[in-house]
């Protein structure tokens, strides 16, 4: 046996390596992406994967099986009955665009007149080239041919991760305790555990929230009579996951919507467009008051700026994708900051992990509290 790495050597060849994945990986781009979706995706199936596999007394490989197959299911069955809805809806948008614009530019430059705001009003018609969307759709129709190819390949790729992720996790986990260092596998595995708990709250709050914003928005945009109820409403839904900006956009592409659409109800154009307004500012604060803090609780405890910030940063460096993970890998590295903190002054940084994830003005507070997630393990 050769002669053994001194604790600085190691040192330095861990940081190394982490270096170079992090490179490779931001190098590799559109590569990594549908890897990253399928870690996603079998990050929230993985609870059911457990639980087929522990009821049913199925092997592993068998019920990744399983969920798969389900998966596939729901995303066929799904595409089957959403996506001819969708299509319906876009071709109605495609054909009705032009005269949404030219009504919205009408209100709208009534309204400056009205307001004294007359230098305005070429600004407002300067947007009329919008309405040409049959030729901008000509003019990349090669280029929507290559992308609509680059996506399938993306999404097999996507498929096949997915499953081998559901069937492998366990040895994944088990590979994880096995390189991490003895002497500090008691502290780190529990980390591991908060982060994960705080994660599987986060991922579980959200599709929470999306699926009751796409519906209570469907119903509100349905009894308005605004057009495109349900393209609107799973466009509120999606956003939904992007904290502060994502609400914002929907109701803000709403109100354009209705601002192109003759007003019911014997309503004025800009009335109209003030009660789709109100109507996604009464949801949205509904859910901050009463959703959220009832059903989930308050899931991550990031300042506004701080969310901001990293929405910013990972939608500059990432795009979509760094936009959707921004928030859970900020609230991730809280949680780690929060621990290598307390290392750094010699305290036990369970205790304040621990508080951190305890879910305020809930029922199930005093329980989280008593019974926290992730408890140091003992050797």
């Amino acid at each position: 046996m050769g002669a053994r790495w001194s604790t600085t050597t190691k040192r330095v060849v861990v940081g190394m390596l982490t270096l170079a994945a992090i490179f490779v990986i931001y190098r590799a781009g559109d590569i990594v992406r549908p890897f990253v979706w399928a870690a996603i995706v079998a990050y929230v199936l993985l609870p059911v994967v457990a639980i087929a596999e522990r009821r049913l007394s199925l092997p592993r490989t068998v019920a990744a099986l399983i969920v798969f197959v389900a998966l596939l299911a729901t995303v066929i069955g799904g595409g089957r009955i959403l996506v001819p809805l969708a299509i319906e809806q876009l071709r109605d948008l495609q054909r009705t665009l032009p005269t949404l614009v030219v009504n919205a530019e009408n209100t709208l430059t009534e309204t400056a007149d009205q307001l004294g705001l007359e230098d305005l009003d070429q600004l407002i018609v300067g947007f009329a080239g919008v309405t040409d969307l049959t030729a901008m759709i000509g003019r990349n129709a090669v280029a929507f041919v290559v992308g609509f190819g680059h996506f399938l390949l993306e999404l097999l790729v996507f498929f096949i991760a997915t499953f081998f992720l559901l069937r492998d996790a366990p040895r994944l986990l088990q590979w994880i305790r096995r390189v991490l260092p003895r002497s500090q596998r008691n502290e780190l595995l529990p980390l591991i555990a908060e982060v994960n708990a705080l994660l599987g709250r986060y991922v579980r709050g959200q599709l929470f929230l999306i699926g009751v914003m796409t519906t209570a928005t469907f119903i509100g945009l349905t009894v308005l009579r605004v057009p495109f109820s349900l393209l609107l409403a799973f466009l509120t839904g999606v956003l939904e996951v992007i904290p502060i900006v994502g609400p914002i956009t929907a109701g803000a592409i709403a109100c354009l919507v209705a601002l192109g659409h003759p007003a019911p109800f014997g309503l004025s154009q800009i009335w109209y467009v003030v009660v789709v307004a109100v109507m996604y500012t009464v949801l949205r604060h509904a859910e901050d008051y009463f959703v959220i803090p009832l059903v989930i609780g308050r899931i991550v405890k990031l300042h506004p700026a701080v969310v901001i910030f990293s929405l910013l940063t990972g939608g500059a460096l990432f795009g979509l994708l760094g936009v959707l993970l921004a928030v859970p890998v900020a609230a991730t590295a809280r949680l780690v900051l929060i621990y290598a903190g307390a290392k750094l002054r010699d305290e036990d940084p369970f205790p304040q992990l621990e508080e951190e994830l305890a879910v305020p003005h809930t029922p199930s507070a005093e329980t989280a509290t008593a019974h926290p997630v992730g408890r140091r393990a003992h050797p």
